[in-house]
């Protein structure tokens, strides 16, 4: 792309009001290039998945986001500035670009739909699946963002080798996106049969669900990791959430543990045994294959909890491991029972429940502040720490850790989404 500027900027430049109309031609190429480096940060490649964790790549999708925004509005109105000139001003110009480019209008329309239901405070009043799906259009702007600039991008894209790698791209991202996303899940859940086998209430809206398959040890999944389930019923078909695994995989079955907290997860309790399931996954990096060493801690916030219980059991026995659950009320305490019965057979093992307010998260003599975290594991610097809650206490959370001496790279962290 910078050569294309580079090479463009000249022409342009002998045009009256030449700059604005090059400004506005290059914002257009790094919207697009922006825009399918996010759709490809969240492909769900299985080996930069792997290599980096799904939980950074969609933090780096998300700062990618306000950038590709700026340039994706700067475009027409850059371009509407430089041929205003001969247009007979501002306005006119950017209605006839309007008018005579609906497909980009399309496009930019869907952009703004996805970005402004992005944001936080409106995300959380909007149900999952709602956000989920209008999310998705980013697919459908993204090519008729490609469309317009083939069309009426000529100017730039120029020469057939130009043209060929400019649509490279585009096909090359949406591939990978179609395949990891949309191909391999559908695949993966036809060889291994699942269906649902039980369904069990842990509190009041905490609910717990078995699902059986065969061969599930080709899913190579891990305790720690999650997956985004899809219920093939009348009610849950078209509803996908990511659950985390609440206890290590077997060959025959997986388990999730979610909070009811919408529509879509109280469903679950309505779930009947025999009921197919799609997976999509697994993913994740919260699991023993990051261990450094033989001491670990893992600290589990809510239903954090789940995927911290999944790799206590997914470790080796002779490891050295300390959990902490923490949880608003002893109530709130999922799977304390189950961790207590896995530290009952893993001489090793100690579990402590850690309840108290949220908002005393950052003081250092409230719950799993600086203090209490020296006291309950005081050699906590020579240990390997996994982190997994909701993202508030999650960041405050590491930077406690930090406070207190413990190497980035024995810090393996993950959050989630209330």
């Amino acid at each position: 792309m910078a050569a294309l500027g580079v090479a463009r900027l000249p022409v342009d430049l002998q045009l009256p009001g030449g700059l604005a109309t090059w400004a506005g031609r290059m914002t257009g190429l790094l919207a697009e290039v922006l825009v399918l480096g996010m759709v490809l940060l969240a492909a769900r490649i299985p080996w930069l998945e792997k290599g980096v964790g799904q939980d950074r790549l969609l933090r780096w999708h998300r700062r990618l986001a306000p950038t590709a925004l700026v340039a994706l509005v700067a475009h027409p109105l850059l371009l509407a500035l430089g041929y205003g000139r001969g247009l007979g001003g501002w306005w006119p110009a950017l209605l006839s670009l309007g008018s005579t480019t609906l497909d980009a209008v399309a496009g930019t329309a869907l952009f703004l739909v996805a970005a402004l239901t992005s944001v936080r405070f409106v995300r959380r009043r909007l149900p999952y699946e709602g956000w989920h799906l209008l999310h998705l259009m980013t697919y459908a702007a993204v090519l008729l963002a490609f469309a317009h600039q083939l069309s009426a991008g000529s100017t730039v894209l120029q020469g057939a080798l130009v043209r060929g790698w400019w649509t490279a791209q585009l096909v090359l991202v949406l591939t990978a996106a179609t395949v990891f996303r949309a191909g391999l899940p559908v695949l993966r859940s036809a060889r291994h049969g699942l269906r649902v086998t039980g369904v069990r209430r842990e509190s009041r809206d905490v609910v717990t669900v078995t699902v059986a398959g065969r061969d599930l040890g080709r899913l190579t999944a891990r305790g720690g990791q999650f997956l985004v389930w899809r219920f093939v019923d009348t009610r849950h078909w078209w509803r996908a959430h990511p659950f985390s695994l609440s206890a290590a995989p077997t060959g025959k079955q997986l388990r999730l543990t979610a909070r009811e907290i919408g529509d879509g997860t109280r469903a679950l309790a309505r779930l009947r045994p025999g009921t197919r399931v799609l997976v999509e996954g697994p993913y994740g990096v919260l699991t023993a294959a990051a261990r450094t060493r033989d001491r670990v801690l893992l600290i589990g916030a809510g239903l954090g909890i789940a995927p911290i219980r999944a790799l206590l059991e997914d470790l080796p026995p002779y490891v050295d491991a300390v959990v902490v659950n923490r949880a608003s009320t002893p109530v709130d305490a999922v799977h304390q029972g189950e961790l207590n019965a896995l530290a009952d057979s893993r001489p090793a093992t100690t579990v402590h429940l850690v309840t108290g307010s949220r908002s005393a998260a950052d003081d250092p003599a409230g719950p799993l502040g600086a203090w209490q975290l020296r006291a309950l594991v005081p050699d906590l610097a020579t240990r390997d720490v996994y982190l997994c809650g909701p993202p508030g206490l999650t960041a405050q959370l590491l930077s406690t850790l930090r406070q207190l001496g413990v190497p980035a790279g024995q810090i393996h962290a993950e959050s989630f989404s209330l």
